[in-house]
């Protein structure tokens, strides 16, 4: 079973509100029904409960609650098999010892199989490692993984610490299984950072730099030398002019490390530090993330983009403000190649589509226009998500009239009904339906007509007929309505 199936499956189900048969699943995700009984089957013995339940003749449905204890406990589906369990200690061995050596002979004994199978298990272990643009070298009875010393971190931060883009991170799921002593001394580098600079270090930023400091220390542990390039030391001592705040914190926590590990640590490490440090955010009064003309010039060009596709709010400077202190840092991730998991870009696309292929489209004529790496999906989505926020903030509510003719006593219900499930509703009149033309002409803005009877169809106005009790199925019409709008 493939995750990218598992997860195609959990996204379907969690986005369809009752059952859906195993033919349908198959046929939107082109896969035979057999198929899909077995990836749920996998799913659940994965997950180590029936996340998903099934009833004869109505199909699957996903069970909301335990889905997301169980992301929050940070459980994935997966195969845990033997050879899946020895293959991934094997990669996490060789990406600690990375680039150097490792002797296959030695491997061998260290797992307690054959040569021929450690060699059968790096086979496996190669598709993997292209996702980070790495490679292992077989060399006279050695393995070596070779690529960027950027790459490699990324790649110990998911071996390690589970941090991938399917996965809501928190500190206590992701430390679960870590060396304590380890654990405790990155998360307090973490809040000497935050201490120093007297501002806070929001998810996922945190995350971030505490993978970094706990795979550091799993790799000096193993003896290696950690290279970086001369001209990424260069383009960087270019920057620290500009952050002089970030940099001695760098240099502070460079010397925790070395007092905490009792030896000297190569000073090229505080560059790696400062590196992740100015590709963060910081929230607080009294640090805020260095903002350059770059980070305006590029918010403005977002803003006026997607404004082509999509009604903003009319505040764009406020809008342009909001979005700087996020997009500076961002800027620096791509020139850095500073990767950000983004654990709710589905959720984003699924909730905001507009806006996520809006932002998906401006960034790609941005990143063309100003020289930049192409923009990843986790990153569009953040800034989604910082124009869905703002779009939210300022969303103007819509407005119904309400039409009902079975006395005052269920006007006054039906309205009360409607004003309590529904808050984001501003009911302008409740009236009958004898004074609906009047109604109209006094309120030419209306957005919906929920009335209790049948009513003669009106020009661009949704109109939608529901009980005098406003039940819930009653709501959830309304609501499917205003979608619409």
């Amino acid at each position: 079973m493939t995750t990218d199936l598992a997860q195609s499956v959990i996204h379907l189900l969690q986005d369809q509100q009752g059952f859906i048969t195993s033919n349908e699943l198959a046929r939107k995700l082109q896969v035979s029904y057999k198929t899909i009984q077995r990836v749920v089957s996998r799913i659940n013995s994965g997950y180590g409960s029936n996340m998903i339940t099934s009833e004869k003749g109505r199909g699957y449905k996903l069970d909301y609650e335990r889905f997301l204890l169980s992301k929050l406990s940070g459980k994935s589906p997966g195969d845990h098999s033997l050879p899946a369990e020895r293959q991934k200690a094997l990669l996490k061995k060789l990406l600690l010892a990375a680039p150097s050596k490792l002797k296959v002979g030695q491997l061998a004994e260290d797992f307690f199989v054959s040569e021929s199978v450690i060699q059968s298990d790096v086979s496996s272990l190669e598709l993997w490692l292209r996702k980070y643009d790495l490679s292992i070298t077989r060399v006279n009875r050695t393995l070596s993984i070779r690529g960027d010393e950027k790459d490699i971190r990324d790649a110990l931060m998911e071996v390690i610490l589970g941090l991938s883009k399917d996965t809501t991170m928190n500190f206590e799921a992701m430390t679960q299984g870590l060396a304590e002593h380890d654990t405790t001394f990155a998360l307090k580098q973490v809040d000497v950072v935050a201490q120093f600079l007297k501002a806070a270090l929001p998810y996922p930023y945190d995350v971030n730099l505490f993978s970094h400091i706990y795979v550091l220390i799993s790799r000096i542990r193993k003896f290696v030398k950690l290279p970086i390039e001369d001209q990424d030391i260069t383009r960087l001592k270019e920057k620290v002019h500009n952050y002089p705040d970030l940099f001695s914190v760098s240099e502070m926590v460079k010397r925790n490390l070395e007092n905490y590990l009792g030896e000297s640590i190569s000073e090229n490490e505080v560059y790696y530090l400062f590196q992740y440090l100015i590709s963060a955010r910081f929230t607080g009064t009294d640090f805020k993330t260095k903002a350059g003309t770059s980070a305006y010039t590029f918010s403005e060009a977002l803003i006026e983009l997607v404004s082509h596709d999509i009604q903003l709010p009319d505040d764009k400077p406020a809008m342009i403000e909001e979005l700087v202190p996020h997009v500076a840092p961002m800027l620096n991730r791509l020139e850095n190649n500073i990767r950000l998991p983004n654990a709710l870009l589905k959720e984003i696309q699924g909730e905001y589509p507009n806006v996520y292929h809006s932002v998906l489209h401006a960034t790609d004529i941005l990143a063309k226009e100003y020289g930049l790496p192409e923009i990843s999906a986790d990153e569009v989505g953040f800034l989604s998500l910082y124009i869905a926020k703002y779009m939210e903030s300022f969303k103007k509510p819509k407005k119904a009239i309400v039409i009902c003719t079975t006395g005052l006593g269920s006007s006054e219900l039906i309205s009360a009904k409607i004003r309590k499930d529904l808050p984001e509703l501003e009911i302008l009149d409740v009236i009958s339906n004898l004074n609906l033309e009047k109604s109209l002409a006094k309120h030419p803005d209306v957005d919906i007509l929920i009335s209790t009877i049948n009513l003669p169809k009106q020009k661009q106005i949704p109109q939608v007929l529901v009980s005098a009790m406003f039940t819930g199925k009653d709501k959830n019409k309304v609501e499917e309505a205003l979608r619409g709008r």
